[in-house]
């Protein structure tokens, strides 16, 4: 498993998933994009929650 995917995974966890100023997909990102939110996602700075 890539790191990529990791980053994707744990985002997922999370309940993020896609960004929300651009509306990306979490696949269309690279490592640093997706890292970012990872280190921001306590924030909830521009980015969705996934609504249960």
């Amino acid at each position: 498993m890539d790191r990529k995917q990791i980053y994707i995974d744990v985002l997922l966890h999370k309940g993020i998933y896609k960004e929300e100023k651009t509306g990306r997909q979490l696949y269309e990102m690279d490592e640093k994009e997706l890292w970012e939110l990872i280190k921001g996602s306590g924030k909830n700075d521009g980015v969705t929650k996934r609504c249960l």
